[in-house]
């Protein structure tokens, strides 16, 4: 847990700053400088490309953590891993740019009627998809090799500083919208080449082809491997985007640019999951390589615990401050406070079902995952179907929200009956019935007249009352060790 721990914690301070960044863009910036239209353009153009450079990846990023142990070698060439995966990425993208380019016309036809804005900037998805795939696979491979800290600092800072640069100078009439959406574009090539240069820099990334007979054996495996990964991953990656683009397709890019917007406020409560995940990973896979059971139970209940209590605090931070948060945007955006409540919720399961996920994808059943991951689509295409044409974008919300619910039980049931890990303990309903006595209790805080200073007042009650219950219960002395290590760093002991 102590590399997890010292890396997330970093990942994660860094993502924070991220946050705060990405706030000012899009609670600030967006909303009042581009209609509800555009928004919901540059999110779901973003949206897309994840899922393109996903499906171009061929299952290769989840690979290369999972077999890396398996391929190292002392003289850092590591039996060619690096020149045999990136290779493997660039036929993907050129096998899936054909495939784009192919079905271009029915994709926009789809989108012409309600969302006409996304059919007219269709084609700019090929260099995105191209930026993300390689940022992507760079960033695979630095968690590989346990340097995970560079590549959350480009994508978390770097890319928001960027964007804040270009949409200011949209504000101020420098650029016309065309103009910034094709900057906008180019921003996302600035991490790609910086997690390049790195990689170059480290020495551990070699374009030869090494072949061996063990390289042989090695490549077949992992090759089954990430043929199963691409299957099951790229249908988790599909369900990512299929609200935000049957929403779009069925309601307009209006509702789409609300919904990103609750969307990306949601996304702050994720943040330490997914540094804990990205840290996580590589240590998950050495476990099983050292068949340590005891060891992977114990790590996946620390962060399960950790998680749950996290995220209910952002949740709860964001949540009490929602009418303070919509006060500076356009009025429209307020209809987005159930999305919000309903998305915050699937993703506190999501986080609380802990290292399930990687668990059982490092595992010799992640052939499971595959069939797992086709319910999850079919259930997510159904239930967004039939709730968005009478419930709009709170349809889209409450279908996400299930989906993501039902999906995680099916995988924490496998990974139980089959390895006897699980991450719950009954103990954990009080943080649960905590985070809601805290949403009474800020009910019954009056307004006090200037948004600033009751975000602040309400902020500092809310969060001392429920970290100081936390704290001194002891609920999760992992996460009561890691807040005492950062205060003693500072010269602060708080009182036992």
């Amino acid at each position: 847990m102590g590399i997890v721990k010292r890396d997330s914690i970093a990942i994660t301070v860094l993502s924070y700053v991220g946050v705060v960044v990405g706030y000012v863009n899009k609670i600030l910036l967006f909303p009042n400088f581009l209609s509800e239209e555009q928004v919901g353009l540059t999110s779901i153009l973003v949206s897309l490309a994840v899922m393109y450079a996903q499906f171009s990846a061929l299952g290769i990023n989840s690979t290369v953590v999972k077999f890396f142990p398996f391929f190292r070698t002392a003289d850092k060439r590591h039996n060619g891993l690096f020149f045999w995966s990136a290779l493997g990425v660039s036929v993907g993208f050129v096998l899936f740019t054909a495939l784009f380019l192919i079905f271009r016309e029915p994709v926009m036809n789809y989108f012409a009627k309600e969302s006409p804005l996304l059919s007219e900037y269709y084609l700019l998805l090929i260099p995105l998809g191209l930026a993300t795939l390689f940022y992507n696979f760079y960033s695979a491979w630095l968690q590989a090799l346990s340097r995970t800290i560079i590549s959350s600092a480009v994508n978390e800072v770097l890319l928001r500083l960027l964007i804040t640069a270009e949409i200011s100078l949209y504000a101020l009439g420098v650029l016309n919208f065309e103009q910034f959406i094709v900057g906008y574009i180019a921003i996302y090539f600035v991490p790609m080449l910086i997690l390049l240069l790195y990689t170059l820099y480290l020495r551990e990334s070699h374009l030869h082809p090494v072949i061996t007979s063990r390289t042989k054996k090695l490549v077949t495996i992992a090759g089954i491997y990430g043929l199963w990964q691409y299957l099951g991953g790229a249908s988790v990656f599909l369900t990512n985007v299929i609200d935000q683009t049957m929403l779009a397709g069925m309601e307009g890019l209006m509702q789409g640019g609300i919904y990103a917007i609750m969307m990306y406020m949601v996304s702050a409560m994720l943040i330490p999951y997914r540094s804990m995940v990205k840290v996580a990973t590589p240590v998950v896979t050495n476990l099983w390589k050292e068949r340590d059971m005891a060891g992977m139970q114990r790590i996946h209940r620390d962060v399960s615990l950790m998680n749950l209590i996290v995220g209910c605090f952002f949740f709860l931070a964001i949540w009490i401050n929602l009418d303070n948060i919509f006060s500076l945007m356009p009025a429209s955006y307020s209809a987005g406070r159930y999305v919000f409540l309903f998305l915050g919720l699937g993703r506190i399961f999501e986080m609380y079902a802990g290292l399930t996920g990687v668990i059982l994808i490092t595992s010799k059943r992640y052939r499971y995952d595959f069939t797992f991951s086709v319910l999850l689509v079919g259930m997510t295409v159904a239930s967004n179907a039939a709730l968005i044409p009478s419930l709009g974008m709170n349809g889209a919300a409450i279908a996400t929200m299930s989906t993501v619910i039902v999906y995680n039980l099916i995988r924490i049931g496998f990974v139980w009956k089959f390895f006897r890990i699980q991450p719950f303990a009954a103990t954990d309903c009080w943080i649960v019935l905590l985070t809601g006595a805290m949403v009474g209790l800020s009910a019954l805080i009056p307004y006090l007249g200037n948004f600033i200073l009751d975000a602040a007042v309400r902020t500092l009650v809310i969060s001392l009352l429920f970290g100081a219950t936390v704290y001194y219960t002891n609920v999760s002395p992992q996460l009561n060790a890691t807040l005492d290590g950062l205060l003693a760093r500072i010269g602060i002991r708080l009182p036992r």
